[in-house]
């Protein structure tokens, strides 16, 4: 015990005897350490927001449509009213109504849209307003006028760059032109189900996201007024969305739904499976990222091993007295395995510290895009302009460990140099 005392208390003197070294050793780990931190708070920060937007401005965390819709994309396979009752009334029930945030019927068309300066088409999305305020992102990106309300059955909300494209404000009069949609098992014959419709609409809002996908070419209106349009009749819509509390819960759910809706003709789908670009997206940029960081870790490893084998070599002499004087090669070993572990411990600390200071205000002040991206903002990757980091303590101890880890084994190779100093070789440098 004493002796292992006394090998502590040696490697931590030799620590101090370079200084300089020392702290600049400190500072490169440390940094390399506070890095990987910041980077994978920001990773999962910006992997968080982006699907939390990605479904409000899509399908949901889960999504239920009629059979075969997802391949087709055909808008005349509906869901009869008897499923969509079902649905709502399970999502109410017992654990669910703690999982789901919300639920919102849609109903989807193409159509033209046009005012008295210019036409585009558009995809038509017939909604609930009450229910797709809770599901849907493009009530808190509304940036002139109000979202649809119960009171205006015939309003309508567009993107902000399909009302600069048609010359249209709030209250301006705009008419929304559609084919009405045929149920696969309507008689073709009734020639009055597939003559196109139209209908007169006033602006009541205009949303914002940065995606000119869906600024340019998606307008919102009350599903009373969307049915009435397309001549659906009985309730049918296209398809209902989920959103939940948590992202982790989407194939629990979506497993309880498929039970629930056993042997109707429906398909349930998690984000991942209705939103497959976003999915790879994702995916691909968590193996980026997963580079970078072995990179990190890398230079980091590097660094460490650098300093701790120059230490090594340039006290040959002293390592070869202290073998003179009846140090085994495994107490040598030892002290400089106890300065890398010392070294280690106090780089740690500091790349902890800061690390964690800088997720902290990014966690709350968040990181503005806007500064870096000038001239616009990556909108496939990121939708709001605001990046908020988000560490989990899973990630912290990940991080703190692979790097003491890493640091551990690397002293082992400077280790075994000294243990096999040789002493005529050794005492010659005098």
């Amino acid at each position: 015990m004493t002796s292992a005392l006394l090998l502590v208390k040696i490697s931590w003197r030799n620590l101090w005897r370079n200084p300089r070294g020392t702290l600049l050793t400190v500072l490169a780990v440390g940094l390399g350490l506070a890095f990987l931190l910041i980077s994978l708070g920001l990773l999962d920060g910006g992997h968080e927001q982006t699907i939390a937007d990605g479904v409000r401005l899509g399908p949901g965390h889960v999504v239920i449509q009629a059979k075969g819709y997802q391949d087709t994309g055909s808008d005349e396979l509906l869901l009869p009213a008897g499923v969509v009752s079902t649905i709502e009334g399970f999502v109410q029930t017992g654990t669910m109504k703690q999982v789901v945030r919300g639920v919102s019927p849609r109903l989807l068309a193409n159509g033209l849209l046009s005012s008295s300066a210019n036409a585009a088409g558009v995809r038509v999305i017939g909604v609930i307003p009450q229910d797709e305020r809770a599901v849907s992102l493009i009530p808190q990106r509304i940036v002139e006028g109000t979202y649809l309300s119960n009171d205006r059955l015939f309003g309508i909300v567009l993107g902000a760059a399909l009302a600069r494209k048609l010359e249209v404000k709030i209250g301006s009069k705009v008419v929304l032109m559609t084919q009405a949609l045929r149920q696969p098992d309507t008689e073709t014959k009734n020639d009055a189900r597939v003559e196109m419709q139209s209908t007169l609409l006033r602006v009541s809002g205009i949303f914002r996201t940065g995606l000119q996908s869906v600024d340019a070419n998606i307008v919102y209106l009350p599903l009373f007024a969307a049915q009435k349009l397309l001549g659906v009749a009985d309730g049918r819509v296209t398809q209902v969305a989920l959103l939940l509390e948590q992202e982790g819960d989407s194939p629990l759910v979506a497993r309880a739904l498929q039970k629930q809706l056993m042997g109707a003709s429906v398909e349930v789908l998690t984000w991942r499976e209705s939103l497959p670009m976003l999915a790879q997206i994702l995916g691909l940029d968590h193996a980026f990222n997963y580079i970078m960081n072995g990179v990190i870790l890398a230079m980091v490893g590097l660094g460490i091993l650098n300093t701790i084998l120059m230490r090594v070599l340039e006290r040959q002499y002293e390592f070869g007295v202290c073998k003179a004087l009846g140090l085994r090669p495994r107490q040598l070993a030892g002290i400089v395995i106890g300065e890398s572990l010392a070294l280690t411990a106090i780089s740690l600390a500091f790349g902890l510290a800061l690390g964690l200071s800088v997720h902290h205000y990014f966690a709350t002040s968040g990181l503005d895009l806007r500064w870096v991206f000038r001239t616009g903002l990556p909108s496939a990757l990121v939708f709001d302009p605001i990046l908020y980091s988000r560490l989990s303590l899973n990630r912290i101890v990940w991080s703190f460990s692979i790097v003491f880890m890493m640091a551990t084994i690397i002293s082992f190779y400077p280790a075994l140099k000294a243990a096999r100093t040789e002493l005529p070789d050794a005492l010659k440098l005098l």
